[in-house]
């Protein structure tokens, strides 16, 4: 008679609590860093399949290597964003799914950072995400899809991460004076916002 051997048990490593802004854990999007920043543990992609490491050919075969890409924190089979991709993602453990992107949660843009009341400074209001959609002169916003009265390409296809699903007041290319709008005045194409600074 031969003992059983006990079977092994793994215990995966919990990804670390988010608390302000720390790369571990979250990954910012703020200005095109799509979560190249993130530096975390993540290891599946949205789907549950397990990442491939990023120094491995197989199964599937890829330019992405560490060696080729140092800066990359292209560790084990952490999700990650190398390439400028909308946000991070991996290459796939499935012979039948080449690649996919992760569950990394997004970092706020400042340690008093509420995107839904306020703009966090730091990222020039780029973070907002609340409903507030009237300019400093009281004009209303002009919906971020429509092309009048002014015609533009701060559309939510050119700029997919920036909320511009609705007409509320958004900072998609870095404005330096924070949150702002097309008018729906046909004299006045843009005009800024007067959206709260998170921490002030």
């Amino acid at each position: 008679h031969v003992p059983a051997t006990p079977a092994l048990t793994f215990t995966p490593t919990p990804e670390p609590e988010c608390t302000g802004i720390d790369n571990t854990c979250c990954g910012s999007f703020w200005f095109g860093v799509e979560q190249a920043d993130y530096r975390g543990t993540i290891s599946k992609t949205v789907g549950g399949i397990e990442c491939q490491a990023w120094s491995s050919q197989s199964p599937h075969s890829h330019g992405l290597t560490p060696e080729d890409n140092p800066d990359a924190g292209l560790d084990q089979n952490y999700c990650r964003n190398p390439d400028g991709e909308p946000r991070a993602w991996c290459y796939t453990s499935s012979s039948s799914k080449r690649w996919d992107y992760c569950d990394v949660p997004s970092c706020p843009a400042c340690e008093a950072g509420n995107p839904d009341q306020c703009g966090c400074s730091e990222v020039l209001q780029a973070d907002y995400r609340g409903p507030h959609s009237q300019t400093i002169s009281g004009y209303e916003c002009q919906a971020w899809s429509t092309q009048s009265p002014h015609y533009h390409t701060r559309t939510p296809q050119n700029y997919p991460n920036a909320g511009l699903e609705t007409s509320a007041c958004r900072n998609p290319d870095g404005e330096p004076g924070g949150a702002w709008c097309y008018t729906i005045n046909p004299n006045t194409r843009w005009e800024y916002c007067a959206v709260p600074v998170c921490g002030e």
